[in-house]
């Protein structure tokens, strides 16, 4: 099976699902512990901006916005397709621009509003982050189907860390710029996890079925 997960897997992601409920609740019921929180960290980044740390924050969330991301995975989609991996494909595009859509109905159900002082070109509702759900969601899919590949150890080590270093910097220049609270910003982590763990957890049944239904994947390795 090109794409697996292990039960180990399994349990965070459902771990981080029901810590995403939890904040999802603590958010909604506007509980005080959790606003004071993410009112601190937003006052102590507010005071430790700089113009280098801004253009190194800007280019950080430039990378990892979501558009950048649906771009990443239609380009991994399109790398699969010329390996003639249709299957593998269409997981990365179904996982990808499913993230998107289930982040947007959350934002809209809990509708959060953003922290005060954040940039005008950030829209919408604020938890859970967008761009945090995004980067990590093509970083784990990433773990799933490219890194377990690479054969030199130092190459996989360093594409690991290269993958979680931007991935982090995207998430503290959500904090940063107060474009969103810390809450927010770790709830897209777990958001993330859960959601690609699902969609790597149900690849073998729908492989399987594309494979026996559709004449275009009866050839395909799954």
């Amino acid at each position: 099976m090109i794409i697996s997960v292990e039960n180990k897997q399994r349990r965070r992601a459902v771990f981080a699902a029901l810590l995403f409920i939890v904040l999802a609740v603590l958010i909604g019921t506007n509980a005080s512990f959790l606003s004071e929180m993410n009112e601190s960290v937003r006052f102590f980044m507010t005071g430790i901006q700089t113009s280098f740390g801004n253009a190194i924050m800007s280019a950080a969330t430039f990378l990892g916005s979501p558009l950048m991301c649906l771009i990443y995975a239609v380009l991994l989609a399109s790398v699969l397709l010329l390996a003639n991996l249709k299957i593998p494909a269409f997981w990365v595009i179904f996982t990808a621009f499913g993230q998107v859509i289930l982040a947007q109905i959350i934002k809209f159900l809990i509708h959060a509003p953003r922290p005060v002082g954040h940039l005008l070109t950030d829209t919408g509702y604020s938890f859970p982050s967008q761009h945090v759900v995004a980067i990590w969601s093509i970083v784990f899919i990433l773990f799933l189907l490219v890194t377990p590949n690479i054969n030199s150890m130092i190459l996989r080590i360093l594409l690991d860390w290269l993958l979680i270093t931007l991935a982090l910097m995207v998430m503290l220049s959500r904090l940063y710029f107060s474009s969103q609270f810390v809450s927010d910003v770790v709830a897209g982590y777990l958001l993330a996890y859960a959601w690609v763990v699902l969609c790597a957890s149900l690849y073998p049944a729908v492989a399987t079925t594309l494979k026996k239904s559709f004449w275009r994947f009866k050839e395909q390795e799954i």
